[in-house]
């Protein structure tokens, strides 16, 4: 007698899809968790040793886009998929010259809200931000390799991958958008002001829902440059 005629075929946890599911979840969690965690861990080890600013903030841009490319390849090697989940959607010059003006006048509300905790009397330590400002403003070609870096690497990372996965993990297109908002706020702790934690937040708040309704990463990245580069080059970061 045929002994697979005797021994009934087993379901093996390699072939049961809730616990391929399960698995493939956690892939993607810990992709949302690298990037926040591998960014000051790289710092940690490969700027120790560099007392000058404008160096350190100079190598602390690479390290943001290593961090783009490692997350580039856990995308296609580790989950087995693309970087980004949602395909762009192109438009015409009109959408987006519209839209990069219109959500730029949203960031410039989100930054008079922002401002609210200094007028209530909570004055911070914005020491880290003033040397940012004095380091691009003496060179412009950091400046805009600086809002350059910013519009890129986080657009890319906290829009483009990370709120494609929440979507996949959470059933709520709102829970998304501020869950990756939060994230996104979070690596601005380094900053250490109570204005550019509420200010990240609102930005991630704008530019989530407009990535996420118009699926347009090349809005929100062009956006995000100009954020940066007009604020530095006014001298006022945020």
């Amino acid at each position: 007698m045929d002994t697979e005629e005797i021994i009934p075929k087993q379901e093996t946890i390699l072939t049961n899809p809730f616990i391929e599911k399960k698995r493939f979840n956690a892939l993607m969690l810990a992709g949302i968790a690298l990037p926040i965690l591998l960014y000051p861990f790289l710092v940690m080890i490969f700027l120790p040793a560099v007392v000058e600013f404008g160096w350190r903030f100079f190598l602390s841009r690479l390290i943001i886009w290593a961090v783009l490319g490692i997350m580039f390849l856990f995308a296609r090697k580790g989950e087995m998929q693309n970087l980004l989940l949602w395909p762009e959607e192109y438009y015409k010059p009109s959408f987006y010259f519209k839209w990069i003006f219109f959500l730029y006048m949203l960031v410039l509300v989100v930054g008079t809200i922002a401002r609210i905790p200094f007028w209530l009397g909570f004055h911070e330590n914005s020491a880290m931000l003033m040397k940012v400002v004095q380091v691009t403003r003496n060179n412009p070609v950091l400046l805009v390799f600086m809002a350059a870096t910013a519009g890129v690497t986080e657009e890319f990372i906290f829009r483009g991958y990370i709120m494609s996965r929440l979507e996949l993990l959470i059933n709520n297109k709102h829970t998304v958008v501020i869950t990756s908002a939060l994230l996104f706020a979070l690596v601005h702790l380094g900053y250490k002001t109570y204005t550019e934690l509420i200010f990240a937040f609102g930005i991630g708040i704008v530019l989530g829902y407009h990535y996420q309704k118009y699926r347009s990463l090349t809005t929100v990245i062009i956006v995000h440059f100009f954020i940066d580069v007009i604020a530095l080059g006014l001298g006022k970061f945020h």
